[in-house]
Parts: C-alpha cells; sequence; structure tokens
C-alpha cells in the first residue's frame, strides 16, 4: 500500500446540500476528490478514483463551506500551475466536442432519475455545459477578487471564450493570492485545485446524460 495525504472538509455544498469531500495535493493527482454523507464515505469515494493501492492518510480536517486548508494558504507551486492548465485544456476539448454532438433535443435532455443537490438548477446537457462556464469565470475567479466575465449568448462561444479567459487568468494569477469574504476563505491554491476538478468531474455526469440522450432519441 502507498501512503496518501488527504484534507478533509466536511458541511460543504458541492454533490449534496451537507456532504464531506476529500482532497489530496499531490501534483501527480492534482484536483482529485471523492465526495460523500462523511469523511469515511468521502476517502472511499477518492480511492475509488485513483486506485485500491492506495492508504489515505487524513493530515488536515477544515469544518464548514468553502473554508480553506492551511496548505491552501501556501503559494501555488508552478507544478501545480502547470497541472491545472493541461487538466483545463484537455477537460474543455472534451466539453466541446461532446455538445458539438449533440442535437438541440439532445442538448435539452434530463434524466428524470437524477438526483441534484436543492441549490443546483444544471438539469439538462445544455444548462450543465453552461453551469461549467459559470462556475470558472462567475464564480472561482471573481471568489478570489479577480475581474466578473459577462456570459456570451451562444454556448459554443461562451465555452471558447471562458476558457481562454480562465487560462490567462491561471497563468498570470500571482502565487500567494488570498481573500476573506463574506465568511469563505479563497486562495491561489484552492482556485487553481477547484479549476483542475471542476470540469473533469462535471464531464463525467456530462458523458452519461448525452449516452442516456442518445439511447432515448
Amino acid at each position: 500500500m502507498v501512503d496518501v495525504r488527504a484534507y478533509v472538509e466536511t458541511g460543504v455544498q458541492m454533490a449534496m446540500d451537507d456532504g464531506t469531500a476529500a482532497w489530496v495535493f499531490d501534483a501527480s493527482r492534482w484536483g482529485c476528490c471523492g465526495q460523500g454523507v462523511d469523511e469515511a464515505a468521502a476517502l472511499r469515494d477518492l480511492g475509488a478514483e485513483l486506485g485500491s493501492d492506495l492508504e489515505f492518510v487524513v493530515v488536515e480536517r477544515v469544518v464548514g463551506d468553502e473554508q480553506a486548508f492551511e496548505r491552501d494558504l501556501a503559494p501555488a507551486r508552478e507544478a501545480e500551475r502547470a497541472a491545472t492548465l493541461e487538466i483545463l485544456e484537455e477537460s474543455r476539448r472534451e466539453t466541446v466536442a461532446l455538445i458539438a454532438s449533440c442535437s438541440p433535443e439532445m442538448l435539452d435532455f434530463d434524466d428524470p432519475d437524477r438526483v441534484l443537490p436543492s441549490f443546483a438548477g444544471w438539469r439538462t446537457v445544455r444548462q450543465l455545459a453552461w453551469h461549467i462556464a459559470d462556475t470558472e469565470s462567475r464564480y472561482y475567479l471573481p471568489s478570489l477578487g479577480l475581474p466578473y466575465r459577462e456570459p456570451l449568448p451562444d454556448l459554443a462561444d461562451e465555452l471558447k471564450q471562458s476558457a481562454e479567459y480562465v487560462r490567462r487568468a491561471v497563468a498570470t494569477i500571482p502565487a500567494d493570492l488570498v481573500r476573506r469574504a463574506n465568511g469563505e476563505v479563497w486562495t491561489t491554491v484552492k482556485v487553481l485545485r477547484r479549476l483542475a476538478w471542476h470540469e473533469r468531474s462535471e464531464l463525467r455526469t456530462l458523458r452519461r446524460l448525452v449516452a442516456l440522450a442518445l439511447r432515448s432519441m
């Protein structure tokens, strides 16, 4: 077994209204996160993503939505910045290709059996793709104090322009930004890991929705 340092946050609104998330900060596993109703479930989910030969050692715990680990307060490393850019490029390429492959009917497909937290309104393929751009351009970056970017009317244009905006921000953002506002804590490292995680995670749902839409047509 290989020991891997894990960081656990409870009381977060991510996959559920009041859940737990387990993160790793290794550059080789950058942006990987497991989620569940409690710490044990989140670590199991993380293990399912990373491999059963790993033993997670929890080295830090935080409580509350949109807080930050002490590890997040350290200056971002160039390896973390580079990993974020690589993951973003690969993820956006797949998202754009999936959306381009869909008919209007597929874009508006809604899986009635899909359970979402109360705050989430992105049920269809189209809505989920918009959610990806909204989150990066109008949630993560502004939470760190960077400019809010207005959306474009066309989804394909929005995915392209949002990706370019985020890549520029990731490449130039100071390594040690910290912003505390409205009871939340955001840092450069936190934004990088969340960007690396979010679209890649949502792509799993997007692939499933597109496959279901294809079968339903």
